[in-house]
């Protein structure tokens, strides 16, 4: 499917009333639109697109404030139900590039509280220095059984030792 934005577009309006026309040029390509034909255009772009004319294998639509060139010859719903998909899908990235740059600025202003030493001390002496899950002795982490994320805390009844192998299995789900 081969819609593209026209940028190089310029109209200008003659006349009144009846004897009204308009001229669009685009990509070197002149459409004069006059009487009833002009009445048509401005109806079917009210209604979501109106067709200009057509240049070079090439058709020039009008759709709200903006010009596009289509080569697959669609029809003026087709042609609007596509802009119209466009903005719709622009819309929804923005939502979620809005939604993501929110997240990374309270990321940025919240930091974590560190678990406290006599907490870390209290662990470590209650899980003998070791996972809890497979017993190794190196790599350790203290872990939240209940991550912070979904509301833990620091106190020393939600918080473990893992290696680092079974903490990643872990992730952050609760256990």
């Amino acid at each position: 499917m081969s819609l593209t934005r026209a940028h190089d577009v310029e109209t200008s309006e003659r006349g009144a009333w009846f004897f009204r026309s308009l001229v669009v040029r685009a990509s070197g390509a002149e459409f004069a639109i006059r009487g009833q034909r002009l009445n048509e255009l401005e109806r079917e772009r009210a209604a979501g697109a109106g067709l200009v004319g057509e240049s070079r294998g090439r058709a020039l639509w009008w759709v709200g404030e903006a010009f596009y060139w289509e080569t697959d010859g669609m029809d003026a719903e087709h042609v609007a139900l596509e802009i119209w998909d466009r903005q719709r899908r622009r819309e929804h990235r923005y939502d979620r590039l809005r939604t993501i740059r929110a997240r990374e600025e309270e990321a940025t202003t919240v930091r974590r509280e560190r678990i406290p030493e006599e907490v870390r001390v209290l662990v470590w002496a209650r899980d003998e220095g070791r996972c809890v899950r497979c017993g190794a002795e190196d790599d350790l982490q203290f872990d939240h059984v209940i991550p912070v994320a979904r509301g833990g805390g620091n106190a020393q009844g939600n918080i473990q030792i893992l290696c680092g192998n079974c903490n990643r299995l872990k992730s952050d789900r609760i256990a």
